[in-house]
């Protein structure tokens, strides 16, 4: 597993450009894309916070970190004129488990929704919880100090 050259930015902030092929019939984007999008800046995040995407982990490292937890208030509607910006936190970090808060905003200042979501260590081979590796750990547990003093 790679390392982080440098720390990343606190808090972690991941822009995505909104597009039709995101939107349903009432022309704002699909409920569920929230969950893709969401996923997507908390994968960017373990790659610059831990230094690795997630195929890297599975392939390489044997850990994965799947999903036990989604949940996503909705607050404003997004369109293709928007884009987003979503905002990384880390609200808590256990023994094999890391809770996450992302906060997407749009580019007119309005918040489009808050998500929290949770994911487990787990050896990609017995599906069974993990601890966090001590390297990750680390890096997490600077990148929430920083978060704290910003």
């Amino acid at each position: 597993m790679s390392k982080p050259t440098e720390p990343a930015a606190a808090p972690f902030v991941h822009h995505r450009v909104i597009n039709w092929s995101d939107t349903d019939a009432a022309l704002i984007v699909y409920t569920v894309r929230f969950v893709d999008f969401s996923m997507e800046a908390i994968e960017q995040w373990f790659r610059t916070v831990v230094g690795c995407g997630w195929y890297e982990m599975n392939m390489d490292s044997g850990l994965g970190t799947p999903f036990v937890k989604v949940d996503i208030d909705f607050k404003a509607p997004l369109t293709p004129r928007h884009k987003l910006t979503i905002t990384v936190l880390v609200e808590r970090l256990g023994r094999s488990s890391i809770s996450f808060k992302v906060i997407g905003d749009r580019d007119d200042g309005v918040c489009s929704f808050v998500g929290r979501l949770v994911c487990c260590a787990v050896d990609t081979g017995t599906k069974k919880p993990v601890a966090i590796p001590d390297d990750w750990r680390a890096n997490i547990e600077d990148y929430i100090s920083r978060c704290a003093a910003s």
